[in-house]
C-alpha cells in the first residue's frame, strides 16, 4: 500500500481549474499521497495535459482513468474508489484550492471514534466567507449549507460538529465503508449523491464530523449545468428519504447558542437569542450608525441591528448601502421574509430598479 489515503479527483474539461487544484495539492499534502483523476471525457486540454501533468507533480502515486462520454460525478467517483490501493478516499472538487495543514485534522477524527463515517473540512470563497460546514435538514424538509456565507472569521465557523450529511465536494471516507456501503447512488445526476450516502451512513450508526481546522477554498459550481438535474435529483432523494424525520437545524443552532425566529410565513431565520439582541440595543443607546455597523460586523446574526441601521441608511438617502446591508441580513440568517423582500423591494424602487 503506497499511502494512506487516494484522493479522488471527477473532471469534465476546465482544464486550468483541475491544473491548479492538482498543483495546490501537490504543494499542500505530505508525500506519498495517491492522487486518481477521474476524467468523464473531456474534450479541452485536459485530454492531452492530464496524464504527463499528473506524472511530473505526483510520479507513480498519479493515476488516470478515462470515460470516453460524461457519466457524471457518482459513476465517476466510484470508478475512482474501486481503483483505488490505500484505507481512505478523499473526494474532491477540481474547482477547489488546497491550503496548508488540510490533511491531518481530517484523519485525526478517525482515531477518535470508531463510529465515524466521514470527514469533512471547511470549505470557504475567495472572499473567506463560509461555502460549506455541514449539511442541516430544516423541519420542512429541505436539506441546506447552514451557517453559509458567515465570515470564516466567526465563531460559528471555528466549532466542530456532527452532521448526517457533507458535501461530496471535499470528503474523507474509509475506503471498505464506502464500498461496503455500495458508493454514490448513480442514480443521481451531479446532485444529493453526498446527502444520500451521508444518510445512509448515519442510518447505520455512523457519525459525519465537521474538522473546521482542515480549510479548503471552493470556487463552487464551475461544472457546466451543474443544476440541470436539481429537480429530478429532489424528487429521488424525498422518495427515498422522510427528511422531516430528519430534521435537526434547530437542535445544531440551539447547541451553538443562537435561536430559530419562525416568520410569519413560517419559515425559520437564525438569528440572536433576544438576551444577546438586547445587551446589543443597550450599549447602542443613544443610536450610532458607525456603532450600530461595527456591531454588525461582529455578530453578522443581530437581526434588529439591520433594520435599526437599515431605517437609518434610507432615511439618509443612503439606498445602495441600505441595499448591501439587508441582502447581507438575508444572505446571513438562511431565509428570505416577507418582511426582507418588503424593504428590498422598497429600496430597489428608490433606485430605479
Amino acid at each position: 500500500m503506497s499511502s494512506a489515503v487516494s484522493v479522488i479527483i471527477p473532471v469534465f474539461n476546465n482544464w486550468e481549474l483541475t491544473r491548479q487544484c492538482l498543483v495546490g495539492l501537490a504543494e499542500n499534502s505530505p508525500p506519498g499521497l495517491e492522487v486518481v483523476v477521474v476524467d468523464n471525457g473531456s474534450s479541452d486540454e485536459t485530454a492531452e495535459n492530464l496524464e504527463s501533468f499528473g506524472q511530473g507533480l505526483f510520479s507513480g502515486h498519479f493515476r488516470r482513468i478515462r470515460f470516453e462520454e460524461n457519466r457524471n460525478f457518482a459513476p465517476a467517483c466510484n470508478a475512482g474508489a474501486r481503483s483505488a490501493r490505500t484505507d481512505f478516499l478523499f473526494f474532491l472538487n477540481n474547482d477547489t484550492l488546497i491550503l496548508p495543514g488540510w490533511l491531518p485534522p481530517l484523519l485525526a477524527e478517525f482515531s477518535l471514534s470508531s463510529r465515524l463515517g466521514a470527514a469533512g473540512p471547511l470549505l470557504m470563497y475567495p472572499d473567506k466567507t463560509v461555502q460549506h460546514l455541514g449539511i442541516a435538514f430544516w423541519p420542512e424538509g429541505i436539506a441546506g449549507h447552514i451557517y453559509q456565507s458567515l465570515p470564516v472569521s466567526h465563531k460559528l465557523a471555528s466549532r466542530k460538529r456532527f452532521f448526517r450529511a457533507l458535501t461530496g465536494a471535499a470528503l474523507l471516507v474509509p475506503r471498505s465503508l464506502f464500498l461496503r456501503e455500495g458508493g454514490f447512488d448513480e442514480g443521481y445526476v451531479n446532485g444529493f449523491e453526498d446527502v444520500d450516502f451521508g444518510l445512509r451512513l448515519a442510518r447505520h450508526g455512523y457519525r459525519l464530523c465537521n474538522a473546521p481546522e482542515s480549510r479548503i477554498m471552493h470556487l463552487e459550481s464551475r461544472t457546466p449545468h451543474r443544476y440541470t438535474y436539481h429537480s429530478a435529483n429532489s424528487r429521488r432523494l424525498h422518495a427515498a428519504w422522510n427528511l422531516s424525520a430528519c430534521a435537526d437545524l434547530p437542535d445544531i443552532v440551539a447547541e451553538d447558542g443562537y435561536s430559530l425566529r419562525v416568520m410569519p410565513e413560517l419559515r425559520l431565520k437564525v438569528a440572536l437569542p433576544s438576551e444577546m439582541s438586547g445587551e446589543y440595543l443597550r450599549r447602542l443607546r443613544p443610536f450610532d450608525a458607525a456603532t450600530c455597523f461595527s456591531f454588525l460586523e461582529e455578530e453578522p446574526l443581530w437581526l434588529e441591528g439591520y433594520a435599526l441601521l437599515g431605517e437609518y441608511l434610507e432615511r439618509n438617502g443612503e439606498w445602495e448601502m441600505a441595499l448591501q446591508l439587508y441582502q447581507n441580513a438575508v444572505k446571513y440568517s438562511l431565509c428570505c421574509s416577507f418582511e426582507d423582500y418588503e424593504r428590498l423591494k422598497r429600496v430597489m424602487t428608490a433606485l430605479g430598479r
